[in-house]
């Protein structure tokens, strides 16, 4: 059973065939339905079906064991290619299978029209794929699939799926059609046209990805013997974030990703995945974070009772002024990192009155809001401190090196807030991410 809010399986396919030009993709408009997929050009595909199960008979080439180790699921794995399958059927006209001598479907011939008359009938479930493989001596040729991508929709989306891809050459004997259902048009298009600037579809971002991997292969020769290849098909789970442009996808190689599980795991959007200077982003339950105007950062702890700032960094008058309007209740104290206070320490202190502290390594300073700040010092810069929140397991470490920051008597750290960038996990820890 599926959970609510949890994504939902699903299978896609990626049909691409050689063309005078090269390697040309096949793309399908999804029909208008008020979500974030309506109007995409994106590749035939969708959720898995009850009675994709029922299918495993009339596959050849795989078994439900050897699916689901090259899946990497306990079992079940052969409902995701009889599902891609049945899409590329309903959706394009496109029929991944054989006859019962083993020789390929062709629809362009008289025997391939009452399949095609199928189509809606199994869209609507007025008819069941077990039967029609039944029915027509097909046999599924889930061999002629091969597995390389996998894409998780991040929380916060009204759909989500978990999403297998499957890349197929199109059979000989066959041509794309649109259903005129969940899909208004097609096209066939070479990856570099589809990526181009001058191509004004719009790509889904999972699509966007699938396509510049396959765009590096000239053929579907070369293509197939890459898809042949023992290797390991990476999850991809992206997480909502906003920047400039409002609420976007954020891929797990970009800096902001991890912060974004901790910070907003149910994908609200309301967490930024750029560091916008002067603005406070709120990291966790009173602790903020500002990004001085030459990428420094500044972390505030505490409530509208007070406030501690760890680490100020320069004597800038605009991120001083941030720093202040961030802190109602005012500023109590200020800490740093560094063996020695920053310029903007002292000028802080001389804007808020708030005293410079150099707390002694083992000391614990109590912050308003019930937050408790540990002093630590690293091993390899024992002039410098270190500031475990024990309430969130954040590390505030400044510059120190990751190896150092980690006094191996404190496990509980799981974030590191450095000097610059984002929060990152620290290693080994087992962090709070998105479910």
């Amino acid at each position: 059973m599926t959970l609510p809010g949890a994504p939902r399986p699903a299978a896609t396919i990626v049909v691409v065939r050689d063309a005078p030009a090269g390697l040309e993709v096949l793309l399908l408009r999804r029909a208008e339905k008020g979500d974030h997929n309506s109007g995409a050009w994106v590749f035939p595909g969708g959720l898995l079906d009850a009675g994709d199960r029922r299918c495993h008979g009339a596959c050849t080439g795989l078994d439900d064991a050897r699916a689901s180790v090259l899946l990497g699921l306990a079992e079940g794995g052969l409902d995701y290619y009889v599902a891609a399958i049945r899409e590329s059927f309903e959706e394009a006209g496109i029929l991944f299978a054989v006859d019962e001598r083993g020789q390929p479907i062709d629809t362009l011939v008289d025997s391939g029209t009452p399949l095609a008359a199928l189509r809606e009938p199994l869209h609507r479930g007025d008819v069941a794929f077990a039967g029609v493989c039944h029915d027509f001596g097909l046999r599924l040729a889930t061999d002629q699939l091969f597995y390389i991508a996998h894409w998780v929709t991040p929380p916060g989306r009204a759909k989500r799926f978990d999403t297998r891809f499957f890349l197929a050459v199109l059979p000989q004997g066959q041509t794309s059609s649109h259903d005129a259902l969940e899909t208004v048009d097609h096209v066939w298009l070479r990856p570099q046209e589809a990526l181009s600037s001058e191509n004004s579809r719009r790509l889904m971002t999972p699509t966007r990805s699938v396509i510049a991997t396959i765009g590096r292969f000239e053929s579907t020769q070369a293509l197939l013997a890459w898809a042949r290849s023992p290797r390991e098909v990476v999850t991809v789970a992206p997480r909502l974030g906003r920047d400039g442009g409002g609420v976007r996808p954020v891929q797990p190689h970009e800096p902001a990703w991890a912060e974004l599980g901790f910070v907003d795991p149910h994908g609200q959007g309301t967490a930024w995945c750029e560091l916008r200077p002067g603005e406070p982003a709120r990291l966790a339950p009173g602790v903020l974070r500002i990004a001085a105007p030459q990428g420094a950062n500044s972390y505030l702890v505490g409530t509208g009772d007070g406030w501690a700032v760890i680490d100020p960094g320069p004597a800038d008058a605009s991120h001083l002024a941030a720093l202040a309007a961030a802190a109602p209740g005012g500023i109590r104290a200020i800490l740093c990192t560094a063996a020695a206070p920053s310029a903007g320490a002292q000028a802080l202190h001389e804007r808020t009155g708030a005293p410079v502290q150099r707390p002694a390594a083992g000391d614990s300073i109590a912050v308003a809001g019930g937050h408790t700040l540990r002093v630590l010092a690293p091993a390899g810069a024992a002039d410098h401190r270190v500031f475990l929140l024990v309430e969130h397991k954040i590390l505030f470490a400044g510059d120190i090196a990751e190896a150092d920051a980690l006094p191996s008597a404190h496990p509980g750290v799981e974030w590191l807030a450095p000097a610059a960038g984002f929060l990152r996990p620290a290693p080994g820890a087992a962090t709070t991410t998105a479910p």
